[in-house]
């Protein structure tokens, strides 16, 4: 497969409240566990796994359909945790989903999956996604303002992780892949039962990187 690189820009649940803020250091300071890295390889795999015109990387309402909003992971993969994306174009979207209480959310900040030519080893094409990651965390301009419900979410809920070479089967790409990936993601605990706003706005001109991403989550 002709390697290609795909960036799923998403949600971030922490930094402070209504102010940008520089970010590369701190996120690039916290270690990723085993669980995260397992969560990351099938936060890929369940992203992939659906055509286009129903794919969670596309779309925003008022066309975001119930197969885009639906979060479960491939079965066999991990229990009890709902994915949220944000889109491949970075485009600005407004979402409105349903999703199962007493359930973890997993999403990225921003995220890149790099997919191998038949000649590179599993260290190069994670050398690549590495180096996508880190020229966005050190843009000088990078920024991002981020509400859940209009407060703040602590900062240390963010991990940086990689996730070693794994494959799947797409139809977003026509068949089976392998790929690497490496990103900053959020695990946050179930919200409770109501409505949720989460919303947030990243920007890096510099390295022509920005989203504004807003969900509005019932939790049921």
């Amino acid at each position: 497969m002709k390697r290609m690189i795909l960036v799923a820009v998403s949600l971030l649940l922490a930094l402070t409240l209504a102010m940008p803020v520089a970010f590369g250091k701190a996120g690039q300071s916290e270690k990723a566990s085993g669980a995260t890295e397992e969560l990351v390889t099938a936060w890929w795999q369940w992203a992939l796994s659906t055509p286009e015109e129903d794919n969670p990387l596309f779309g925003g309402d008022p066309t975001y359909t119930d197969e885009q909003c639906d979060g479960t992971p491939l079965p066999d993969t991990v229990d009890d945790t709902w994915f949220l994306a944000g889109t491949l174009d970075r485009s600005e979207v407004e979402r409105t989903c349903t999703v199962p209480d007493d359930t973890t959310l997993f999403f990225p900040v921003f995220n890149v999956a790099v997919f191998p030519d038949p000649d590179e080893s599993e260290e190069d094409v994670l050398a690549q996604a590495n180096a996508f990651i880190d020229s966005v965390l050190d843009a000088s301009d990078f920024s991002m303002v981020v509400t859940v419900d209009g407060k703040a979410v602590p900062k240390g809920k963010i991990l940086r992780a990689e996730a070693p070479l794994f494959s799947g089967e797409s139809p977003l790409l026509g068949g089976s892949y392998e790929a690497v990936a490496d990103g900053l993601w959020v695990t946050l605990p179930p919200l409770s039962e109501g409505e949720h706003t989460i919303h947030v706005e990243v920007s890096a001109e510099s390295v022509d990187f920005a989203q504004d991403t807003t969900y509005y989550l019932t939790v049921s």
